[in-house]
């Protein structure tokens, strides 16, 4: 794959963006004093969302500390993930607050999730229709709320895992409606299970902007809440992201790092900056987010943008 060239060198990037002044009790304004957004390296539009969005994605799900969130943005990337029931909603918070004075420069992608015991022939009936508006109603407001924003730049269905739920008329619709009034740019959904199935029926219908899924170099990731590693066809999940790719459709892997470290030549040693390049090296993959948890990985992860 071939370099997309930058506007700025390494050296005047690190000058503009203000790398390493972070301290404990540095004025936000200072910040960001002087700081063009518009002139980072390393960007991707993201597919037919028409999204300008920085290859590496600043994962907040791990974290409620704003100092991270702050370091990852003067370091360069544009594209913050968080979701609602990250922390109970205090994630969007915290990400709200840091976002709230600089709220045009960033891409905000968050996540709403639909739980409904209802399946099969009771997802088709009026008061299943009535529970999903209703959820993702009440999601949408409090997410902008929470966000300190009128609009979002991405909103996704959280943890998909079946085809009734993301082609449901009532999810459809909310889509829709949502994109009509402004208040949403891009739709999507993300997904840990079923997601090869689910890229097919996404590529069958070509209604969704953007879908968040597992990708590795080890054809495996583990899941952050129960540990459990999974395994997936990583040929055919591969064969629906290039028709995904060719649909126009924005990819964006998760569990980047979930793989282990990988090394591009045998003599090295392996990374998790190699194993997010192994990711980016793949013309489908928009861009790779990353739950960053320290300075330390922010610092590492960043070259991947350069």
């Amino acid at each position: 794959m071939k370099k997309r060239k930058t506007n700025i060198t390494r050296k005047e990037f690190i000058k503009k963006s203000s790398l390493g002044i972070l301290g404990a009790g540095i004025l936000y304004d200072k910040l960001y004093a002087g700081f063009n957004f518009q002139n980072i390296p390393g960007k991707r539009i993201l597919g037919k969302a028409g999204l300008e969005v920085t290859t590496l994605c600043y994962g907040a799900s791990r974290t409620n500390e704003p100092s991270l969130v702050r370091r990852a943005l003067s370091s360069g990337i544009n594209f913050i993930d968080t979701g609602r029931s990250y922390f109970n909603g205090q994630n969007e918070v915290m990400v709200g607050n840091v976002l709230k004075d600089i709220r045009k420069d960033i891409v905000i992608q968050t996540k709403a999730r639909i739980r409904l015991r209802e399946k099969g022939e009771e997802l088709k009936t009026n008061n299943a229709f009535k529970k999903i508006s209703s959820i993702l109603d009440s999601s949408l407001e409090a997410s902008l709320k929470a966000l300190q924003t009128d609009y979002l730049d991405i909103l996704l269905v959280h943890g998909a895992s079946s085809e009734e739920i993301i082609h449901h008329e009532a999810v459809l619709e909310f889509f829709q409606k949502a994109k009509k009034k402004g208040v949403i740019r891009a739709c999507g959904f993300s997904s840990h299970s079923n997601q090869i199935q689910l890229l097919k029926s996404m590529n069958e219908k070509k209604f969704y902007d953007v879908v968040m899924i597992p990708y590795t170099h080890k054809g495996s990731f583990i899941h952050s809440n129960s540990g459990h590693e999974y395994n997936y066809d990583q040929k055919a999940l591969e064969t629906e992201l290039i028709k995904a790719e060719k649909n126009n459709i924005g990819i964006v892997a998760m569990k980047t790092c979930s793989g282990g470290p990988y090394a591009n030549e045998k003599e090295k040693e392996p990374t998790f900056k190699d194993a997010i390049n192994w990711i980016l090296n793949h013309s489908f993959i928009h861009s790779a987010a990353v739950a960053m948890a320290n300075n330390k990985e922010i610092d590492e992860n960043i070259q991947v943008m350069h």
